[in-house]
């Protein structure tokens, strides 16, 4: 029993030792075929074959937006301190050239210009009394042009007392639009304090952005179109002057337009887009 033992100890031992002979000899011709270079692949060349010419897309039109903006617009301030007493328009209210825009309490300047007037006329009295007396030789020279200097300086106080009863009413500058309002009704103002911004919306300009490349063919006359977004429709317009100066950083130039006879519908502040027409041969291009 303990020689059988031994011997199938033994045997399993070589067969142990068989099985590692055998897989490490497979490893080795794996591996062996894994080193083997590939074989070279052969690329047989194919005739050329004909093929469309190759098309070019157009760059796109740039998209230059433009804003409205009225030619003329100012801001109207309080010409004295004082009271209003008159403020009738409101903000987008038309207006006439000279028509009245505010008034203030006068009373005290009213008062002021007659009495002015009132020493006025007495010293123009004075000085004819010494005309006289000076053409029947009983006034010296002395006598007359003091009173002839009584009269110039009334006057100059009327003239003076006159432009403060004017100031007292703002009329309009221009014929326009009420665009912002400042005050009320009988509020009490110092001088120079903000109450109306006025414009005319009857002339209305063209701010826009254009590649410094349009400079060679884009210049003051300048015909094209503009396509508000606000009301969706397009206007005739033209270029009217150019900036006095190049961006070098976006190679881009300000330019200015103008819209004859606006209709009412465009106000200032309104944007869209500027779609102009190059001359033959001439493609529009972005700023690069």
């Amino acid at each position: 029993m303990k020689s059988q033992y031994k011997r199938a100890s033994r045997v399993g031992k070589l067969m142990a030792l068989v099985a590692v002979m055998t897989g490490a000899g497979a490893t080795a011709v794996f591996a062996a075929q894994a080193s083997e270079p590939a074989p070279a692949t052969h690329v047989v060349p194919v005739a050329a074959q004909p093929h469309a010419p190759a098309t070019t897309t157009p760059s796109s039109t740039p998209d230059i937006r433009v804003q409205l903006v009225a030619d003329t617009i100012a801001t109207i301030g309080a010409p004295m301190s004082g009271r209003l007493s008159q403020f009738p328009l409101h903000d987008g209210d038309r207006f006439k050239q000279g028509q009245v825009l505010a008034r203030f309490l006068c009373s005290e300047k009213e008062a002021a210009l007659a009495h002015a007037r009132a020493v006025l006329e007495s010293r123009k009295s004075v000085n004819e009394s010494k005309q006289r007396l000076r053409a029947l030789g009983t006034s010296s020279e002395v006598e007359y042009k003091v009173a002839q200097a009584d009269q110039e300086q009334a006057a100059a106080d009327v003239q003076a007392a006159q432009t403060l009863v004017d100031s007292c009413v703002v009329a309009a500058p221009f014929a326009g639009r009420i665009s912002a309002v400042y005050t009320h009704n009988y509020q009490y103002l110092q001088t120079g304090a903000p109450m109306l911004e006025v414009l005319s919306d009857k002339s209305l300009d063209l701010e826009m952005i254009v590649p410094s490349q349009w400079l060679a063919w884009l210049k003051p006359g300048s015909t094209f179109n503009v396509a508000i977004d606000e009301t969706g429709k397009t206007y005739p317009a033209t270029l009217t002057r150019l900036s006095g100066k190049v961006d070098a950083v976006s190679r881009s130039i300000k330019v200015y337009g103008h819209i004859d006879n606006p209709p009412d519908t465009l106000l200032p502040g309104m944007s869209g887009h500027a779609v102009f027409t190059p001359p033959p041969g001439v493609a529009l291009t972005s700023r690069q």
